[in-house]
């Protein structure tokens, strides 16, 4: 049975097989498997999951700031799923910037920058957080401190929902 790839949301790939009747639907998100049936490329707007992406949409054609704009972030440990690379490449894409040594809270220098984070909730304490700490939560890496003035700590998991939500959700407590 020959696989067709079907590429989704920039380099993710679907993979799926043409049975007898056509196309093999099983686990196949819903909205593909509306494009399919209908043999053409339909809206997904309709075939959304929550409100990230249309936010996601007006934010892009509102010509605001990415996602993560203003924030800096230290991918602490290693990484399986997703994987240090696939993190980075995420943050980078939605406007963070990578940092190569892991911030000092109790450092003068950290807190004294004046960035801000322009997507996170106005009035919150999280608007004043511009670095994060991020760590696999399955991992063997935990940073010590969870909060402490421009730094927080947060799992990979906290990423990707942000990315679901399009919003900087805020962070667990662990």
């Amino acid at each position: 049975m020959q696989k067709i790839p079907i590429r989704l949301f920039g380099n993710f790939l679907l993979l799926i097989s043409p049975d007898s009747r056509g196309v093999e639907t099983k686990g196949v998100p819903k909205g593909v498997e509306a494009c399919l049936q209908a043999g053409k490329w339909l809206t997904e707007a309709e075939h959304e999951a929550g409100k990230g992406p249309q936010r996601s949409r007006i934010n892009r054609c509102s010509l605001l700031p990415p996602l993560f704009d203003g924030c800096f972030f230290f991918l602490l440990g290693s990484f399986k799923g997703p994987t240090k690379d696939e993190l980075a490449r995420l943050l980078r894409e939605g406007g963070g910037q990578l940092l190569s040594r892991q911030p000092k809270p109790d450092s003068d220098v950290t807190q004294t920058l004046n960035a801000a984070a322009y997507h996170a909730e106005p009035g919150s304490d999280q608007a004043l957080c511009t670095q994060y700490i991020i760590y696999d939560p399955q991992g063997t890496y935990k940073p010590a401190v969870v909060r402490r003035g421009k730094v927080w700590s947060a799992p990979s998991t906290w990423i990707i929902d942000c990315i679901g939500a399009f919003s900087l959700l805020p962070v667990p407590q662990h």
